[in-house]
């Protein structure tokens, strides 16, 4: 048996108004995944467990079998397992986001979804200015970077409270700055980013082109290296992830995973989707199970934009889905998709109701549903509280 798991981030949404009281699941043209629905089961899953924010760590770690309150250190040491970059056991990695601030206000969480290829040099000046033996820089993806502090533990910064820059979009920064013992020492990293980064010439050339400058870090997310039980040893299964994102591909790695490459892959609307789908397709010639993960939809919801949201569910229905329904054996692959967590375009972030799922192939019931939605999932009797458990029913033999 072949396993396959979709995570669509954030796919999840609220009725729309101007959707006529339908949600971007209903509007949209899923074929695919309607027939999916059609052919095998859908119900729903709490993927964040009470006391957790409903992020994409938190949740991606739960759908994957790992309960947080277990594993979760932080999002910040799970990017950093895919960066390459090694923690010692008191060392703290922050999150660290490019940022464009606006009269003492967060305005935009991604600095214009600025390049890697900006955002990489953004991040070695920064280093140079504000980076010692103690703090050091790392450059990622587009706006998604890192900052690792040595010895951070003996300071208490693993345990400082934080907002994430998604959350207080339009918010003043000097209210939602990081709390607890020593977090002056972080308040101050990102005021000095302020003055670093606005002098660059980088940020001098996206102001001409009424571009967001990032003239700004937001720190976040920290935590300390994690332990980790190997995938394989826990579900005997061999396997691989497939994402644009260091988070994804960083929880990938601590759990053993094999990390696919994909050219194009950006972790925006214009990601290589097909190019996903034939990664996870070489992936499943010598791996039993593969995890796709597309972080488009979940973009879309930050960004309020519920056009773009349904074009990406499009997008993935048509070229990852359907590319990896036409060319994998049916009789032998069982396909789950499944939200990590809502992002509701009217709200612009994360909320932490259970989301909809939809688990299909040899083995599993049919339900026969006529689609695949929140509404169609919430009629469902089939209701998870515990994520972990949805791997176990995924495989089940």
């Amino acid at each position: 048996m072949k396993y396959v798991l979709i995570v669509p981030d954030g796919a999840a949404d609220y009725p729309n108004p101007s959707l006529g009281g339908k949600t971007p699941l209903e509007v949209a043209d899923l074929k695919n995944m309607y027939s999916l629905a059609h052919s095998g089961v859908v119900g729903r899953v709490r993927t964040v467990p009470k006391g957790f924010k409903p992020s994409s760590d938190v949740a991606n770690l739960f759908i994957l079998g790992y309960n947080p309150k277990i594993y979760y250190t932080g999002r910040g040491p799970l990017e950093a397992a895919n960066m390459g970059v090694d923690l010692g056991p008191k060392d703290v990695a922050f999150r660290c986001n490019l940022i464009t601030e606006v009269d003492g206000k967060l305005f935009d969480y991604s600095a214009g979804h600025i390049s890697t290829k900006e955002s990489k040099i953004l991040l070695e000046y920064l280093d140079t200015h504000l980076g010692n033996e103690e703090i050091k820089f790392y450059p990622g993806v587009s706006y998604r970077h890192l900052m690792v502090v040595r010895n951070g533990v003996d300071k208490g910064l693993d345990k400082l409270k934080y907002f994430a820059p998604h959350d207080i979009i339009g918010k003043l920064l000097k209210k939602h700055y990081p709390s607890g013992k020593n977090a002056g020492f972080v308040i101050d990293l990102m005021r000095r980013s302020a003055n670093v980064l606005s002098k660059h010439e980088i940020n001098s050339v996206r102001v001409d082109l009424k571009e967001n400058p990032a003239n700004m870090i937001w720190l976040w997310g920290q935590g300390v290296k994690p332990s980790m039980d190997l995938f394989e040893s826990k579900f005997g299964l061999n396997g691989a992830v497939i994402s644009a994102v260091d988070l994804i591909k960083g929880i990938g790695r601590c759990l053993g995973l094999e990390v696919m490459e994909v050219e194009g892959a950006t972790g925006y609307y214009d990601t290589n989707y097909q190019g996903k789908a034939l990664k996870a397709l070489e992936a499943l010639e010598k791996v039993d199970f593969v995890f796709v993960h597309i972080e488009a939809t979940d973009e879309a919801g930050h960004n309020k934009d519920l056009r773009m949201k349904i074009t990406c569910l499009e997008r993935i229905d048509k070229f990852v889905l359907g590319t990896i329904m036409e060319n994998v054996d049916l009789s032998d692959t069982r396909i789950m998709v499944v939200p990590d967590h809502f992002t509701p375009v009217s709200l612009g972030t994360h909320s932490s109701e259970p989301v909809p799922f939809l688990v299909s192939g040899p083995g599993i019931p049919k339900s026969f549903s006529p689609a695949f939605s929140e509404k169609e999932a919430a009629q469902s009797n089939l209701f998870f509280d515990d994520a972990s458990r949805l791997m176990e029913y995924l495989i089940s033999r």
